[in-house]
């Protein structure tokens, strides 16, 4: 409600789906899972790695779109452009350099 109260939307939303869609997408990323891998280094030690699947990251991101525009709320400019900007980013490291984990490689 307090997305309502602040004026993030101009028409009329009803709560209750609002609300039911926003718990689905939340344990929708409760269910996104990280990858974890201890490697071994070259001095002995091991270090922890940890990424998560790109394509569930994108999908999480459009169904949180998916989500206010279906209800209603407006999203600030900047946070449209932030996932255009990523989804992009993300389309052409997978064309450019398919085998770079963006997690691990410096």
């Amino acid at each position: 409600e307090a997305l309502l109260n602040m004026g993030a939307t101009d028409a009329d939303v009803d709560v209750k789906k609002f609300g039911r869609d926003i718990e689905q997408v939340m344990m929708d990323m409760a269910r996104v899972q990280p990858n974890v891998a201890a490697v071994g280094m070259s001095d002995g030690s091991v270090q922890g790695v940890m990424s998560f699947d790109e394509d569930e990251v994108t999908n999480m991101l459009l169904k949180i779109v998916s989500v206010t525009e279906d209800n209603g709320l407006k999203l600030p400019r900047e946070f449209g452009l932030l996932v255009k900007q990523s989804l992009y980013f993300d389309r052409y490291l997978k064309i450019l350099a398919p085998g770079l984990d963006i997690g691990s490689d410096t």
